[in-house]
């Protein structure tokens, strides 16, 4: 059985690629060819992977969905030649931007899909200034998308409730397999106070107020402010360059190289936007980061509304706090409360077996083989 992978960005980079990646490693006797739009061709390791050429403009995505929903006239000749390169037994997209059309198509020609979603695209589009006025176009096309595709996996339980009752649709959440927890053993630096954050920063004031609480507890504590950054989210560059001191920027790292550096971290950062502009993607968004700061078994200090799913995961399981306010008095004394908390590994392992268990692999293989997904267990997770 041959399996054509696409998405639209490349296999390196960000957490829907670790995410993939992490189901291939488990999913190894499986024929499966990594199919890829990205700005350039990039060497990719451990994968099979064939580059379809860079990602399609604005106006040619738009009017290829213009052309599917009938709305308004269009051309799907773009995403017609890159579905002319993949050749397969099955069809794995995921439905991000170009996805959507290309899974559209690929079910146009009678092909059988299997479709991935790390994020709701009505959630995406509503954020975007360039698509957001485009979801009557998504409106016509997503949801017939769901409903024709062979099989959907979803990101979180909160996604897959969504879709079930919304669409009609039955699909299953999928986040990934973490074996065990790896064994850790960092010294941290009494003297620094310091504060980890990995992959995308979704907006920057809420982390402003959270740096200014840090520098005054930081201060109280007679200790030095330290941030580690891993990635290279674009959000982060202005902060930056006004305290660049406070900063230690790493690139884009595997989990191997970046576990080191945040367990050297007194705290782990994440946050998603406060606003009804974010409500969506933040009650259905499960960020990859999670796994890892899981796996670096340092407290996570959660900067949301406790309607994310994140905030519903890491308050019941004992990891760390939640914190909704953006006022710097609230910030600080929730970061003093965390600090001063008895975080047990043995939490940590506890969410590993619940959320990362090797379960959802093998439900993720049997929805892909074609065979009976349906009787797997399934969990409300901490609902």
């Amino acid at each position: 059985m041959r399996i054509a992978l696409f998405t639209p960005f490349s296999p390196n980079i960000g957490g829907g690629s670790a995410q993939l990646r992490a189901h291939l490693r488990d999913l190894a006797d499986l024929h499966v060819d990594w199919h890829y739009l990205a700005p350039n061709q990039e060497p990719v390791a451990k994968v099979r992977s064939k580059w379809l050429g860079r990602r399609l403009t604005p106006s040619e995505l738009l009017s290829d969905l213009s052309a599917r929903s009938g709305f308004l006239p269009g051309s799907r000749s773009p995403v017609r030649k890159i579905v002319e390169q993949m050749h397969a037994d099955l069809y794995w997209v995921v439905g991000h931007y170009e996805g959507i059309s290309v899974a559209a198509e690929l079910c146009d020609q009678g092909k059988p899909v299997h479709l991935t979603i790390h994020d709701d695209p009505f959630g995406t589009w509503k954020r975007s200034a360039r698509y957001r006025w485009f979801q009557p176009l998504l409106r016509a096309t997503f949801p017939k998308l769901l409903r024709r595709a062979k099989g959907v996996d979803v990101t979180s339980w909160g996604l897959r409730n969504l879709y079930r009752e919304k669409y009609g649709v039955n699909c299953f959440s999928l986040y990934l397999h973490v074996p065990q927890l790896p064994p850790l053993d960092v010294q941290r630096d009494p003297d620094k106070l310091t504060i980890g954050h990995i992959g995308t920063l979704y907006q920057l004031e809420p982390l402003r107020h959270f740096l200014n609480a840090c520098r005054r507890v930081a201060g109280e504590q007679r200790r030095t402010l330290r941030f580690v950054r891993i990635g290279s989210s674009p959000e982060w560059n202005e902060l930056v360059a006004e305290a660049p001191e406070l900063f230690e920027s790493h690139r884009d790292l595997d989990e191997p190289a970046a576990l080191p550096l945040l367990a050297s971290c007194d705290l782990l950062y994440a946050m998603y936007p406060p606003g009804p502009k974010y409500q969506l993607f933040r009650k259905t968004s499960l960020p990859i980061k999670l796994s890892t700061y899981i796996q670096a078994q340092r407290p996570i200090f959660v900067h949301s509304p406790r309607d994310s799913g994140l905030s519903r995961i890491v308050a019941p399981a004992r990891i760390g706090c939640v914190c909704s306010s953006l006022q710097e008095s609230e910030i600080a004394r929730d970061i003093r409360q965390v600090l001063a908390a008895t975080i047990l590994r043995d939490s940590f392992e506890l969410l590993r077996q619940e959320l990362m268990g090797p379960g959802q692999v093998g439900q993720l293989s049997a929805a892909l083989r074609g065979q009976d997904w349906h009787t797997f267990p399934e969990n409300d997770f901490r609902s």
